[in-house]
């Protein structure tokens, strides 16, 4: 048995990739990829996303009190890296991943066309943790693309899963097919 305290988080990785979007006070929106968040509480629906402090989502998030996430799918892996990688300070992530935004129904975050899945969430409290905010959200409203999500899970090989670094993995369950 070895000890690896450096990237012990990987331990608990594939997660979902997917796109935090965010909204300010000023109408300005951004978008940054992300794998860190999970569901906290099933009533009231709640998740949790983590973002790093030094990240324009964080102050954006923390203005504004409210994020959406959407879900890629296997088509948007090149947006996925754009938009883990540039500052919303400096580009306009949305243009140059070509990613379109939609109107959400409670927040005024967009959302993503053509993702798989939205949660729509509502800021409640802010943790500080380490290097980290973890936002907890309100579940407000999720919706699903049916050709993504069927039978209450994910259809194989649709959904990037980070697994570290710069690797995206998809899984495939023949059973699920």
């Amino acid at each position: 048995m070895r000890e690896v305290k450096e990237n012990f988080y990987r331990l608990l990785h594939p997660k979902v990739v997917f796109f935090l979007t965010s909204a300010g006070k000023n109408g300005e929106h951004n978008v940054m990829s992300c794998a860190w968040a999970t569901p906290v509480s099933e009533e009231p629906p709640m998740i949790i996303v983590c973002v790093a402090k030094s990240h324009y989502t964080a102050e954006l998030i923390l203005e504004k009190r409210e994020f959406a996430v959407n879900i890629p799918t296997k088509e948007m892996e090149k947006a996925i890296w754009i938009c883990g990688s540039k500052s919303g300070t400096k580009v306009d992530k949305f243009k140059e991943a070509q990613l379109e935004k939609i109107k959400a129904d409670h927040i005024s975050a967009p959302l993503i066309k053509n993702c798989a899945g939205w949660i729509e969430c509502r800021l409640t409290q802010s943790i500080d943790a380490g290097e980290c905010y973890a936002f907890v959200g309100e579940v407000l409203s999720v919706k699903v693309d049916d050709r993504y999500f069927k039978r209450a899970m994910w259809v194989s090989g649709a959904i990037p899963m980070h697994l570290g670094g710069r690797k995206i993995v998809y899984f495939k369950d023949e059973k699920l097919a």
